[in-house]
């Protein structure tokens, strides 16, 4: 008895400087991504930017005044669900009434003389759910956490007045959740974890359709893993995605009036709009975001605003740990897939639509950076020894 008792001391005293180690590992990748989003607060004003920031500012202006229903009755660029809009209108009601920034065609320049002081304020809120982003991928993969955090398209758009922080950091959650879940033992408290990764799921699609992709990558390995023999649930799956929904629509008020003929409105945007002028003009070709992928943001050089630039070692290291992936982390891989198809089907070719898959890519690339570093440990010793 003594003896199992000292065993069982000294076994805690081993996993508690591992258990420091991770922590102290997730605090300094955050530390990392905090910087390097500071170091991007600098971005000029970029496309898109006055059209969320003018999306947020209508909401903001009615609910000073006393209008709350304006989120049942208005949501400026349709395209896009309302929930980083309404969370745009949060930090806005917290800085000072501005003058209205204009309404410019999607084809004009970006308006440049908007109130400093209030973008920069929904800049930070943006920048926030990156880093927090990132600090999740860094409890799954401290690895694969310092890619996300050092990607300068990771940076840039979720430095900037976009709609991919969000989702980026739903989404993940979610998958994440998920994958956790398979693992907990106790019933109670796997079904929390499904409630949860589907409440994330619905969030993320609820900011940015194309997240949907994650959903999906979800709901493939469930039928793969039931396939396989795992127990699956009828009743659990549909109870998984009917909260996903919930969540979805509780963050978009503006769908609840007519749900289905206002998501059929938005969702009709998108194939007119990628076969526009505007899209086809820019002659990009079908493989157009595995070029994005080979380089670093280009539009910024001689500015000093990416302190470290990586992507171009990523998408081969992220080639070479696809199969460590697809072994390992499956929904990660699913995911990872499902979002390279789309990528490269759809035709409107901007390069944030690389958030989409930014979370499995950064694994993929981590199990690659693993697989080469046993390699090259290993290849040396085999040598020798053959000697």
């Amino acid at each position: 008895m003594v003896a199992r008792c000292g065993l069982s001391r000294e076994a805690s005293r081993v996993r508690r400087p591992s258990r420091a180690l991770q922590l102290g590992a997730v605090g300094l990748i955050t530390a990392l991504s905090l910087i390097l989003h500071a170091q991007a607060a600098r971005l000029p004003v970029d496309f898109d930017e006055d059209d969320y920031m003018r999306a947020g500012q209508i909401f903001a202006d009615e609910i000073r005044t006393g209008n709350p229903s304006i989120l049942l009755e208005n949501n400026y660029r349709i395209e896009h669900p309302q929930f980083v809009k309404i969370l745009i209108a949060a930090v806005m009601m917290g800085t000072e009434p501005i003058q209205r920034i204009p309404e410019l065609p999607v084809t004009a320049n970006p308006y440049e003389l908007m109130h400093r002081p209030t973008l920069t304020a929904v800049r930070r809120m943006e920048a926030a759910f990156g880093v927090i982003a990132v600090t999740t991928l860094a409890l799954v993969n401290p690895v694969a956490a310092v890619f996300l955090a050092t990607s300068t398209w990771v940076i840039k758009y979720t430095s900037q007045v976009m709609l991919e922080s969000v989702p980026l950091l739903f989404s993940l959650l979610s998958v994440a959740l998920y994958e956790f879940a398979r693992g907990i033992s106790n019933a109670r408290r796997r079904r929390l974890a499904y409630v949860a990764s589907a409440i994330g799921i619905g969030l993320a699609v609820g900011a940015k359709y194309p997240y949907a992709i994650a959903g999906l990558a979800i709901v493939i390995d469930r039928i793969r893993r039931a396939r396989r023999g795992e127990s699956l649930k009828i009743k659990d799956a549909i109870g998984w995605s009917v909260i996903a929904a919930i969540a979805f629509f509780a963050v978009n008020p503006y769908l609840w009036s007519d749900p289905i003929g206002r998501l059929i409105a938005s969702a009709a945007y998108h194939p007119a709009y990628a076969t526009s002028e505007q899209v086809q003009s820019t002659g990009y070709p079908m493989w157009q975001q595995l070029i994005w992928l080979t380089q670093s943001v280009p539009w910024h050089d001689g500015q000093n605003i990416f302190l470290v630039k990586f992507d171009t070692w990523m998408l081969p290291l992220a080639l070479v740990g696809i199969v460590p992936l697809v072994r390992k982390r499956p929904v990660y891989a699913i995911w990872l897939g499902l979002g390279a198809i789309a990528l490269l089907v759809w035709p409107t070719k901007w390069p944030q639509y690389l958030l989409t898959i930014a979370v499995p890519y950064a694994l993929a690339g981590a199990a690659g950076l693993t697989l080469t570093t046993r390699l090259a440990i290993k290849l040396p010793r085999r040598i020798f020894k053959g000697r």
